[in-house]
């Protein structure tokens, strides 16, 4: 993302994505990471369709789900033993806990 986007917009984007200054591909993306953190088994065929309209391949969508998951995945080992946070990602994790 640092390669893409602009501070400013890594900043809109850990605030509120939604209401962030980026294209509405990376919109689609980030809902359905968070739908993915968040309930995965909710997923359905409609949630998948709707990233292709915006051009994704099948291997985009399985490359979303493996970056998701692993960062989920290593979230998970870095909370059960307590390891801290760096600083930007503390703030992202204050967000998340006070958007629900």
């Amino acid at each position: 993302m640092r390669a893409q986007f602009t501070d400013t917009q890594i900043g809109q984007i850990i605030t509120d994505f939604q209401t962030a200054d980026i294209d509405e591909t990376t919109k689609a993306i980030l809902e359905f990471a968070v739908k993915v953190t968040k309930a995965a088994s909710t997923i359905t065929p409609t949630d998948l369709d709707h990233l292709r309209s915006y051009g994704l391949t099948d291997e985009a969508l399985f490359a979303i789900v493996e970056i998701v998951g692993f960062f989920n995945y290593v979230n998970r080992i870095a909370d059960a033993f307590g390891i801290e946070l760096d600083d930007f990602l503390q703030q992202r994790r204050n967000f998340n806990e006070s958007n629900g």
